[in-house]
Parts: C-alpha cells; sequence; structure tokens
C-alpha cells in the first residue's frame, strides 16, 4: 500500500518545516520531502493542527488518485470533516478516474480562533482577484498573496516575488487594507511532470492550484480570526474546463471555523473588466493591474497582457497606463508588431477571448476612445495572421528550432 508519513513539524517564529517520508513506490513523485511556509506573520503560537493544513491540501488530491494513506499526528477538526466532502467533489472533476486512498489522523483538534477581520481576500492584482477584490471591498479585506515557487527557484522567479511584495503592499496601503504574504515550495516539491505521465492529469490545474492557495490561506484565517477567505474565480459558470479551482471544490474548504467562497464565478472575464473600468472611472485613480504571470511587471508584448489591454478598450477605458500598462509606444503601433511577430500565440484557446473582444468592441464602438485600435482588428484575420506569424517563426528560427528538437529527442 502506498503511504506518506508527516513525520515532524518545526515552527520558527514565522515559517514553519515539515518532514515526511513516502513508500518506496512514491519516491518518483516527490523533488523534495520537506515542506516549507514563511509567513509574513509570527505563527509561534498557532497549533499544529493548522499549520500541517498546507502540506495536506497539497497531498490529499495525490493521494486520491495514487491510492496512498497520508498519516498524520494530529488534523484541525473543521478541515477534517471537510475532507470526505472536498473527495466527492474532486470525483465530479475527474469521473473518469478511480478515486481512492485516504487520510488517517491520530488525533482531531477543535480549534477556536478570536473573531478580529471578517475576511481575507486572496490576491494577485490579477483582473480576476481585482474584481472580487471591488465587489468585497466593504469588508475590508487582509490581502493575502501566496508564492508557491520561492525556494529552489532562479533569480528572476525570486525577483517576481520582491515586485509582487511591493505591488500587493502598495495597493493595501491605498485602500487602507493589510497586505500578508507566504513563501512556499508548494509549486516544485512534487513532480508535476512524473505525476501527468503516471495518472495522466495535469498536476497544477487538476489538483492543485487554488487548494494550494487555500491551505497556506487558512493558517492566516485562523491567525487574524476571519470568517471567510474569498478566492476569485478563474472561469465562468457554464465553460467546462477541468480545473481544481471549481466552486465544488473551494466552497468545501473549511478550518479552524474559517470557510471558503469561491467568488464571481457567474461573471464573465469581461464582466470583471467592465467592473474594473467603472471602478476607475468612478474613483478616478489607477488600478495598478498584474496580469502577466510570473514577470516583474506587465510586459505589453505577451498574449496575455495584450488580450486584458483590449478588453480595457472594448469597455471604453481612454488610457491602459491607467491599469498598470506601461507603452513606450502607441497601443496601435504595438498591437501592430505584436500581430506581425507574435500572432502564433493565439491558439485555440486564445483566439476565442480576441473574437469575444472585437465583437463587443463592434458593439461598444461609440463609447470606445481608441477607435485606430477597433479599425485596426476589424480589418485583419486572426486566424490568418497566426498562421503568417507561425510561417514567419519556423522560416527565421528554423535551425534552432532543429537542434532544440534534436536535443530534446536525445
Amino acid at each position: 500500500m502506498n503511504t506518506i508519513y508527516v513525520n515532524n513539524i518545526k515552527k520558527r517564529k514565522n515559517s514553519v518545516e515539515i518532514s515526511f517520508s513516502v513508500s518506496n513506490e512514491l519516491k518518483k513523485f516527490f523533488n523534495d520531502t520537506t515542506f516549507f511556509t514563511e509567513y509574513t506573520f509570527d505563527v509561534s503560537k498557532i497549533p499544529d493542527s493548522i499549520l500541517v493544513v498546507p502540506l495536506l491540501t497539497n497531498l490529499l488530491p495525490f493521494s486520491w488518485l495514487t491510492d496512498t494513506i497520508i498519516w498524520v499526528n494530529e488534523i484541525d477538526s473543521d478541515f477534517y470533516n471537510c475532507i470526505q466532502v472536498l473527495k466527492t467533489a474532486f470525483r465530479e472533476l475527474h469521473p473518469q478516474k478511480r478515486i481512492l486512498g485516504t487520510l488517517i489522523a491520530a488525533k482531531c483538534v477543535h480549534n477556536i480562533k478570536e473573531k478580529n477581520y471578517k475576511s481575507i481576500q486572496l490576491f494577485t492584482g490579477g483582473i480576476d482577484a481585482t474584481a472580487s477584490l471591488i465587489r468585497n471591498i466593504n469588508l475590508n479585506p487582509i490581502l493575502f498573496n501566496t508564492n508557491g515557487w520561492y525556494k529552489h527557484s532562479s533569480y528572476e522567479e525570486n525577483r517576481v516575488y520582491d515586485a509582487d511584495y511591493t505591488a500587493i503592499n502598495d495597493i493595501a496601503k491605498e485602500q487602507d487594507l493589510r497586505a500578508e504574504f507566504v513563501k512556499s515550495n508548494f509549486g516544485t516539491f512534487i513532480s508535476a511532470k512524473q505525476f501527468q505521465k503516471e495518472t495522466g492529469v495535469n498536476w497544477w490545474f487538476g489538483c492543485q492550484h487554488s487548494l494550494a492557495f487555500l491551505g497556506c490561506a487558512m493558517v492566516a484565517g485562523y491567525k487574524y480570526g476571519v470568517d471567510t477567505v474569498y478566492i476569485a474565480s478563474s472561469y465562468t459558470f457554464g465553460q467546462y474546463i477541468v480545473c481544481i479551482s471549481d466552486p465544488r471544490i473551494d466552497n468545501c474548504v473549511k478550518c479552524a471555523g474559517v470557510e471558503t467562497i469561491h467568488d464571481g464565478y457567474e461573471l464573465s472575464r469581461q464582466d470583471k473588466v467592465s467592473l474594473i473600468v467603472k471602478y476607475q472611472a468612478e474613483h478616478d485613480k489607477p488600478v495598478k493591474l498584474r496580469v502577466c504571470s510570473f514577470n516583474t511587471h506587465n510586459c505589453c508584448i505577451c498574449e496575455k497582457c495584450f488580450r486584458s489591454m483590449l478588453a480595457l478598450v472594448a469597455e471604453g477605458a481612454d488610457d491602459v497606463s491607467k491599469f498598470g500598462f506601461e507603452l513606450d509606444d502607441t497601443l496601435l503601433n504595438k498591437l501592430k508588431f505584436f500581430i506581425e511577430t507574435k500572432a502564433m500565440e493565439l491558439d485555440r484557446d486564445h483566439i476565442v477571448f480576441w473574437n469575444d473582444i472585437i465583437k463587443l468592441m463592434k458593439k461598444n464602438y461609440d463609447n470606445i476612445k481608441c477607435k485606430d485600435v477597433v479599425d485596426f482588428l476589424v480589418s485583419i484575420d486572426l486566424d490568418k495572421a497566426r498562421k503568417h506569424a507561425v510561417w514567419n517563426h519556423y522560416r527565421r528560427d528554423f535551425f534552432s528550432i532543429l537542434k532544440r528538437k534534436l536535443h530534446l529527442s536525445k
């Protein structure tokens, strides 16, 4: 039988290291058998039954797909009681898979928190999180940011955390809110490649994602005595995408009296952009979005940055710099360069969003300030532009592509 034993929990003032051991047949899945979390607040008086939760939210979906027993000394009773509900929801998310495995705890602990704050908002500065914050700003939530790739990462990736820390603290100060952070190795301690090879399931989207964030947020929730953790929806009702960040999953997570709300599932991404544009106009101050993943700033040259900028334009935004996009040329010129050189990034999944944005631009044309951008987009065929960019890419970089493919085949 596959087994994982949670062996030892070491607490320092603001960090936790948990060592665990795995049976031989599971060793190939793990890059590290020490799980760490480092918070920006003191955790030395938080019970072990809560500090172990961030590790367990990562290990539980792993155990269900690998038929593994997790052994743990103690666990918060609210979290223990939500595990079976989580497992049932996970089975709905992966109906073609056998969902097995279990968790055995020597002791369940009923933890009671002191009530201080109403809520925590998981916050990255992206469109989803910003829209959720606007919806819940009257609750004065604690902004909570997680980084699961800090330890054993490159210098550049660690710089991303530092940039997030500065930007989110600035946003918190502007809104007179508290901001807290956690660094962890939850993004690296399990081999996503090996897991997908063995199970056929994408580790990050299919198993980890929101559960990794929420596990850490439960610790912060206990520390600050909050009632609710808000996590912004990544997708919209009616979209069937296998992602663990799903209201059926997220709304089940509970620990020490802290509950979770998967917020904004009824809103499309464009609905969220509309909310942000209206908020900026009403308050007449910048809303500094951070949409460029694993970057210290919005690069303004990638597909995601352009998709976000165009979505803002479609809602009538007159200046994308008010939303955190600093351009070194006009938006039209930057867009033309992207279409000419990088339109291969418009794959099947992304071109749908662009076409929806263009439809909205046509509908909202009279209210749009950047009409030159709309006129250009309407005049081109995005699918042809993508094919042309792909052809240019292979023609220009043929030898480097060939070299890389030969290297990967060895």
